[in-house]
């Protein structure tokens, strides 16, 4: 890089013009600075590395940096607590990628795997301020101080000087020659190898401290100090000789990949000495300040130059400016290269550029004081110049006309001129297109079917057609009438600024915001930045003769072929190799001109001239640097607003699905020209374009696994592709968990199976209710209604049997049977009203069974006795009911078969229960052998005790009697009272 940056230097020498060059500008070179407001902590620089990855290390006054080309990362005391202190003096990468910090204050520290570990006074360190740090050749590494050298032995830090004959120092620099010795330079130079120690003396004493040492591949000893430079020779004899060229305080000392020596400063600038020469940059022309501190080359072929005011990197560029002396920028420019190979400039002047240099020019005449817009010389060799305001002029020899709308031209500020295959001159203005040909003018406006009215640019196709770029649209001109197309509708509207007809017929249409346009064979093809092109607006186009497209945009010069062009019309998936010259080629501050034809031109040496606010930009296609591919990195991930580690496999706990990633590439020169595609496998089915973006989001992500791929490459070199990966493991929520999903599958079928189930047992309980209800009035009907009947019909018997023997007794037998007709109607009426409701009062069971106990004993003339113990209760009316029933049937079954002589029925009220005793001494019978014969009382009787979910237990046998015994559980909470007995 720099033999040619010195080859620049070494030719102002040749020409008698003094060594400092802090105001020429050195050519195929360009330079950028960074300071506080573009990213650095503080603005003194003190140290760089690179580290294997690529990454730039910057060490300054506030902190640690480390740069992408792109994004400064700052590590400083606030972030990173290994740092004790912010100013960084030295920096060293080890051979196995590690990088060295030398702090001021606080110690050495090693960075490692994304991991800080310092090293300080708890390891053997005495002093915090160290100040440099190297590996030797057998990976010994050795730590320099202001007071003292220490040697890393294992995971502690040992005393070097100070014995063994070894003096105490004060180290600045340390450096290890190609003989395997090392040189320690601070308060004295000590030289160290096979356990002796030399100390050399230099021209300026003991006040001759060193600052830096570094021996060049000739095999020289170059030692910088407060008071100049000194040498030794490479045989190593002699003394240290002092360099008269160079001057003030050597701070740093770096010899560049083409063999060049750059010795930097405090106060006097950069030396660069090669081929026995010394050249010399200075402030403010170039560098940022005139104190250097610090000096790199990267692996890139970059020189990065530190100094007390900011960061400076020069790169090597086929792109050179060229200001114009006393213009100002101004709101177009146009270029323009006459048949004696000058070029013409119009800007806020007008120049005439020669050789290297830009002159002012004047016409001769009225045209001496006016602005020009363009220049042009016609197949005749007359030249035309156009105007802002001032019409169009006419330069024949010594003889010039002016044409202004009085003599016919349509408008007098001239936007383009163009010779047609006829002769004919087209001049496009800010108000139409006039035509000069045969000494008159026609115009064409709006008003003959132009498109818009103020022209851009103008062409010729091979069909002679002429080709109208306008403000809104482009107009297509045949035989002398504007005609309608395709390619005419389709950019209706757009920003026309540019128009070219290849050599193939390929007409090419550069738009402002809508990209690039070809229009051939009837199909129009749209190119913009998503089919790779550098920016969606274009301002002109040139073509070289080997095919490369030349256009300008606003953010600078861009090239590509022809054919890569045609390619992605044939491919749609293709991408152009397109060179974008910008902010690393030292346009960062330029904006490119166009809208004023000709914004461009192809110089017959093959160089690309376009116009700028800065002046004239001369591009030299073929000194372009090679483009290896970028190194893809992921920079950060968040998930759910938590940073993760950004390599390995990483597992993710269940969240909300939101990521986001950004990603880079490390590229320490051209990151404009970079473009990236990334793609989230197992979420995407396509890549993704994100052109400059360096930002990938995603929101509601679904549980899984995910593979997020990012491909980096630059604009030019679209196949040189770059990647890096992370693996991610989602973790679902539980309830998105297999095992979760089974259980709800099956909790849901078990769900429906107890439905189903409770279903059927509703079924079941109803048709069981039915069954109830049935055997419930099946015993009420045979308790009341049958018993009644039953009672009715003896006496009617016994009333027929009398005959009219005994008339008082017969009337008093039909009038029972009357009173027991009405008694057994109101027990049905009753038995229907229970049926309907349950009764809302509880009824008195003793008093009911006595009066039952009286009224059977009183028809059936055999004594009934009834008896009750224990505190009565008032009894549940179902339970009451159901007690009365099965004492009337028991009762009644007594009286009827049995021919007791007496009966005895008996309550006991117990605390929980109620017990009941029928006895009668009748004639009995055999239960297990006694048919039913259709009589239903037993049956009921232990149905009524069961239901209420007591025991009923029938003894008999006969000629022993019969006795029932009932035992029902009470309801809780009834209330008591005592019972009192009776008897009948």
């Amino acid at each position: 890089m720099t033999a040619r940056l010195a080859c620049a230097l070494l030719l102002c020498l040749s020409l008698g013009l003094p060594a400092t060059v802090s105001q020429r500008r050195l050519e195929g070179y360009s330079r950028r600075i960074w300071q506080t407001q573009d990213g650095l902590p503080e603005e003194p620089v003190q140290a760089f590395a690179q580290t294997p990855d690529g990454y730039l290390w910057i060490g300054t006054s506030g902190g640690l940096v480390r740069f992408d080309g792109a994004e400064m990362v700052v590590f400083n005391r606030e972030n990173t607590p290994a740092l004790r202190e912010n100013s960084i003096f030295c920096l060293l990468v080890s051979k196995s990628g590690d990088l060295w910090i030398g702090t001021e204050g606080g110690g050495v520290v090693r960075y490692r795997s994304g991991t800080f570990r310092r090293f300080a006074t708890e390891e053997g360190l005495s002093n915090g301020f160290v100040r440099s740090v190297l590996e030797d050749h057998s990976g010994q590494f050795w730590v320099g101080t202001d007071d003292g050298l220490f040697q890393l032995q294992g995971d502690r830090l040992a005393r070097v000087d100070g014995r063994a004959g070894i003096p105490v120092v004060a180290v600045h620099d340390i450096r290890e020659d190609r003989r395997g010795r090392l040189w320690v330079g601070g308060s004295s130079l000590l030289m160290l190898a096979g356990g002796r120690t030399v100390e050399y003396r230099l021209e300026g004493g003991s006040s001759a401290r060193v600052k830096s040492i570094l021996q060049t591949r000739d095999g020289v000893l170059w030692v910088g100090t407060v008071s100049g430079l000194e040498r030794l020779n490479p045989d190593g004899t002699g003394s240290f000789n002092p360099v008269p060229e160079v001057s003030g305080t050597v701070r740093v000392l770096r010899e560049d990949r083409d063999g060049a020596l750059w010795i930097g400063t405090i106060g006097e600038g950069i030396f660069i000495y090669q081929a026995g020469r010394f050249t010399r940059l200075r402030a403010p022309g170039y560098l940022p300040s005139d104190t250097v501190l610090s000096l790199l080359e990267d692996h890139e072929g970059n020189l990065w130059v530190g100094t007390q005011t900011g960061l400076m990197r020069l790169s090597t560029t086929p792109v050179s400016t060229f200001p114009l002396p006393g213009a100002a920028g101004s709101d177009f420019s146009t270029i323009y290269q006459d048949v004696d190979k000058s070029l013409w400039i119009a800007s806020t002047r007008l120049y005439r550029f020669s050789g290297q240099t830009a002159r002012p020019y004047r016409f001769a005449g009225p045209l001496a004081g006016i602005r020009i817009r363009n220049l042009f010389r016609d197949r005749t060799g007359t030249l035309w110049v156009g105007t802002d305001g001032h019409g169009l002029w006419r330069i024949d020899g010594s003889r010039s006309v002016q044409f202004t709308k009085r003599d016919g031209l349509i408008n007098d500020f001239i936007r383009a001129i163009y010779q047609g295959r006829d002769g004919s001159i087209w001049i496009g203005t800010d108000e139409g297109v006039s035509r000069w040909r045969q000494g008159r003018f026609t115009n064409y406006g709006t008003e003959q079917g132009l498109c818009y009215f103020s022209i851009r640019t103008l062409t010729e196709d091979r069909n002679g057609d002429l080709w109208i770029g306008t403000e809104r649209g482009v107009s297509r001109l045949h035989n002398n009438r504007f005609v309608q197309d395709a390619v005419v509708e389709q950019l209706q509207g757009e920003r026309v600024w540019a128009i070219h007809e290849d050599p193939t017929g390929g007409l090419w249409l550069g738009t402002l915001g809508a990209g690039l346009f070809r229009w051939k064979d009837g199909k129009l093809t749209a190119y913009t930045r998503a089919q790779g092109l550098a920016n969606n607006s274009i301002y002109h186009i040139l073509e070289d003769p080997a095919g490369t497209f030349w256009m300008s945009g606003p953010n600078g010069i861009s090239s590509v072929t022809r054919r890569d062009l045609e390619r992605v019309a044939e491919s749609p998936g293709a991408r152009p190799a397109v060179t974008l010259y910008g902010i690393s080629d030292g346009l960062e501050t330029t904006q490119m001109h166009g809208g004023t034809e000709p914004a461009g031109c192809l110089a017959a040496s093959g160089e690309v001239w376009f116009p700028s606010n800065k002046g004239p930009v001369r591009i030299t296609p073929g000194h372009g640097t090679a483009s290896t591919p970028p190194a893809a990195v992921i920079e950060r991930i968040v998930a759910d607003g938590r940073a993760l580690p950004t390599s390995g496999r990483l597992e993710l706990p269940p969240g909300g699905g939101k990521l986001e990633i950004q990603y880079s590439a490390i590229r320490l020169r051209s990151q404009e020209r970079m473009r990236f595609r990334y793609k989230l496998e197992g979420f995407d089915t396509e890549w993704t374009e994100a052109f400059g973006r360096r930002l990938a989001f995603y929101t509601n992500l679904p549980h899984g696994h995910y593979r997020f791929r990012v491909a980096a490459y630059e604009m030019n070199a679209p196949a040189n592709v770059a990647e890096a990966a992370v693996e991610l493991d989602w973790k679902p929520h539980f309830y998105a968990m297999p095992w979760f999903l089974t259980l709800c599958v099956a909790a849901a079928a078990a769900a429906a199976l107890g439905v189903h189930e409770f279903r059927l047992r509703q079924i079941h309980a109803r048709f069981e209710g039915i069954l109830e209800e049935r055997n419930r009035v099946a015993r009420e009907l045979h308790d009341t209604i049958i018993q009644g009947c039953g009672g009715v019909s003896a006496l009617l018997e016994a009333s027929a049997t009398l005959g009219d023997t005994d008339p008082g007794m017969k009337q008093g037998l039909l009038e029972g049977a009357r009173t027991q007709i009405r008694s057994t109607i109101d027990e049905a009426r009753r038995v229907v009203w229970d049926l309907r409701q349950s009764p809302a009062t509880e009824g008195e069971l003793c008093a009911t069974v006595s009066r039952l106990a009286e009224q059977l004993s009183r028809e059936s003339h055999i004594p009934i006795e009834f008896g009750a113990t224990g505190k009565q209760r008032a009894v549940d009316h179902a339970i009451e009911h159901d007690l009365v029933m099965v004492a009337r049937e028991a009762l009644s079954n007594a009286v009827r078969h049995a021919a007791p002589t007496s009966v005895r029925l008996r309550l006991w009220f117990g605390a929980l229960e109620l017990k009941m005793q029928v006895h009668d001494d009748g004639r009995g019978f055999d239960p297990a052998s006694s048919p039913a014969n259709g009589h239903y009382g037993i049956i009921g009787m232990r149905e009524r005790i069961e239901h209420l979910g007591g025991t009923f237990v029938l003894r008999s046998g006969p000629g022993e009697g019969t006795d029932v015994d009932v035992d029902v559980p009470l309801t809780k909470g009834s209330s008591t009272r005592t019972a009192n007995g009776a008897g009948a």
